[in-house]
């Protein structure tokens, strides 16, 4: 079964709940030429002054920010079949622990994941249909692609490692039978007749890529041709990644697209926050699709429409890096119109330009409020329980925004 983890794109949708921020500080920066004073803004406690996101490094930041790097490197499993059109999860894997519970790996695996010293993993996995925690995924008959990168500290490791992956995972059960891949002889697979998953292993450089993937039916060819054609589009992401240097890692960037600063943090400015894939953290480049929404599909299109090449989160803020001012604002617009038939519209903070907000009630949950804010090529999302609260939230993010130029 594949377990459910960190829905990423859902973080877009109202009914997410984040945690308030609670914070300190006062409203900085002076008004540009067509622009309004943002000193004269209500943000509460907020603070509107951009952090010094390189200090205050921690020893997990490294190996989290590289598993980020990998996020960008991963296949979409939707990419090579169309049919997948439910996120199922997605996160990092900063522990051999967190990497034996990932499903794909089976919590056998433990040992072989120490042994070998892997660095951090990145998951990925989606469905043909919603993840419903409440069905194992086997009593339906859902098509299911899961990918799991793991980094290790050369490719003769890595090697190793996948080996000894697949032959603890095949040694669980004796029905288990090996199964040849297409195309892929170094691969390791295994399935057991009759039941409708395939697990396999393949090293390419110091990265394994491990499948789970499930079909429905048990049909065997079908199954090993779409480890096969997974496979096709993984490596050549690969081959474009450059793996950091283990010495390296701890030395990574915590902001390397200077996005995170920009984001509305809880608390003050100088405050020392850990990076934490699912918390505090930058997603660049490629790896920004993960935020990508694909409900309503007029949302989606808007944000390939705007180019998005970076975005970061913080708490209950998911700041975007559009192309333009126009698509920043258009991606505003588009969420706005096509809000679902349980949100509606609520005030926006006075004062800031093109600021949206809704409110959404689903069954006896509390309301939740979510408010869109852009400045020039940025956009970002704030949300909370207290509508007054994510007002302040949304006009201490515009002016943290204008601040940071």
């Amino acid at each position: 079964m594949v377990e459910h983890r960190t829905t990423v794109t859902a973080r877009l949708a109202l009914g997410t709940l984040a945690v308030l921020l609670v914070g300190c500080g006062t409203v900085d920066g002076a008004a540009m030429p067509g622009e309004i004073d943002v000193r004269s803004l209500d943000v509460g406690s907020y603070t509107t002054v951009p952090a010094d996101i390189e200090t205050g490094r921690k020893s997990t930041d490294g190996p989290i920010l590289e598993g980020l790097r990998m996020a960008g490197a991963v296949v979409f499993p939707h990419d090579v079949d169309p049919a997948l059109t439910h996120s199922w999860g997605t996160d990092v894997l900063d522990t051999p622990r967190r990497a034996s519970d990932a499903s794909a790996i089976s919590n056998v695996n433990l040992a072989v994941l120490e042994r070998h010293r892997m660095i951090v993993g990145f998951d990925i996995a989606e469905g043909s249909r919603p993840f419903d925690k409440a069905t194992p995924a086997i009593e339906t008959d859902a098509r299911i692609t899961r990918v799991v990168l793991l980094r290790f500290p050369g490719a003769t490791i890595a090697e190793q490692a996948a080996r000894e992956l697949e032959a603890t995972d095949f040694g669980v059960n004796p029905d288990n039978q090996p199964v040849p891949i297409p195309g892929y002889a170094a691969a390791h697979a295994h399935w057991r007749p009759g039941i409708k998953t395939i697990g396999a292993t393949f090293a390419h450089g110091e990265i394994v890529v491990s499948l789970f993937l499930q079909h429905p039916s048990p049909d065997i060819d079908a199954l090993a041709k779409r480890v096969a054609a997974v496979l096709d589009a993984q490596i050549p992401l690969l081959d474009a990644f450059t793996p950091t240097a283990p010495d390296r890692i701890a030395e990574l960037p915590r902001d390397p697209d200077d996005l995170l600063r920009r984001t509305l943090i809880p608390g003050p400015a100088n405050q020392q926050i850990a990076i934490s894939s699912r918390e505090f953290a930058p997603w660049t480049g490629r790896a920004s699709r993960h935020y990508r929404p694909t409900e309503p599909v007029e949302l989606g299109a808007a944000w390939d429409r705007g180019d998005v090449d970076g975005v970061a989160h913080s708490y209950s803020t998911t700041l975007f890096r559009f192309r333009d001012d126009a698509a920043a604002e258009a991606f505003g617009t588009a969420w706005h119109d096509t809000l679902s038939a349980a949100a509606h519209p609520v005030s926006a903070p006075e004062g800031v330009p093109r600021a949206r907000c809704a409110e959404r009630r689903a069954g006896n949950a509390p309301a939740l409020t979510r408010c869109y804010v852009s400045y020039r090529r940025y956009g970002a999302f704030v949300s909370g329980a207290e509508p007054a609260g994510v007002r302040q939230q949304a006009a201490a993010q515009y002016a943290l925004l204008a601040n940071a130029q």
